[in-house]
């Protein structure tokens, strides 16, 4: 099991809360003292000295204090790949298999090219009761999301800038020359279909457009039905901590799940979270 990140992690964490940073370090006042002043409040930590503590308590062995360093972040609305792919760490650490599955799920999702966050996925599923084998799936998905996941993000935002200025620039070339070469034509061409094929991609990625919804069983055990209805008659198997399941239809305060060997059935809402 690797240990968390510190320094990957606390500059992808930066980035992100770089807004709320900022607002941390305005001075505030509490209310006036008995001389009549104002006392300044003391400022709360900035979020990445919280998550850096985090890091320091899951060194010295405090799964549990970093856990919540690093949950109190994400409940803030704080978000990145290595926030949760730590947090995973910790659950592991706490034996919560089935959150620790979860939150190294969404680190997958965050980061589908890390070799830690799959490295230690596999590990914490090869330790669940379910052993699923898993349906042989159709060539075409798994090439598609190959292709989608091919080019690292920052990468993909570089080019579409670089298409998208290209574009624009051969654009107004045209515009502007009186008798622009021929080539530009075919430049222009080439600049839009980068820029759509591209941007294509990222809005992919970015908005998990055709992904399907998925999440982890966190009861130690949860009754599958063959129907939205707790009769005991109706009951198929029973499913175990740390599945992981597609989501399908929802009815009140059920879900239709499909496991990945091809079983479908209804467990209660509560007995899953969503990836």
């Amino acid at each position: 099991m690797r240990a968390c990140r510190a320094v990957g992690c606390r500059h992808r964490l930066a980035v992100a809360v770089l807004p709320a940073v900022a607002l941390g370090l305005v001075p505030t006042t509490a209310h006036a003292s008995a001389t009549g002043l104002a006392t300044p409040q003391e400022a709360a930590p900035a979020p990445a000295d919280r998550f850096q503590a985090g890091n320091s308590l899951y060194q010295t062995g405090d799964h549990e204090g970093a856990l919540d360093a690093w949950f109190g972040l994400y409940e803030d609305g704080f978000e990145s790949g290595e926030l949760y792919y730590n947090i995973g760490n910790a659950y592991f650490r706490l034996g919560e298999l089935g959150r620790a599955i979860l939150f190294y799920e969404r680190a997958r999702v965050a980061l589908p090219r890390d070799e830690s966050v799959r490295t230690n996925l596999e590990l914490a599923r090869s330790l669940t009761a379910d052993q699923i084998t898993p349906l042989p799936g159709f060539w075409v998905p798994r090439v598609v999301r190959w292709a989608v996941q091919l080019v690292p993000r920052g990468s993909l935002i570089a080019i579409l800038a670089l298409g998208y200025l290209g574009l624009a620039s051969i654009l107004l070339y045209r515009l502007l020359s009186t008798g622009p070469p021929y080539w530009t034509r075919h430049a222009a061409v080439a600049a839009a279909a980068l820029t759509l094929v591209v941007g294509t991609n990222l809005l992919i990625r970015e908005f998990g457009i055709g992904r399907a919804e998925r999440g982890v069983i966190l009861q130690t055990e949860a009754a599958v039905q063959s129907a939205p209805s707790d009769d005991p008659s109706l009951q198929l198997f029973t499913i175990h901590e740390g599945a992981v399941v597609r989501i399908g239809r929802r009815s009140s305060d059920w879900l239709e799940i499909v496991l990945e060997d091809g079983k479908v059935g209804w467990v209660r809402t509560g007995d899953l979270e969503t990836i």
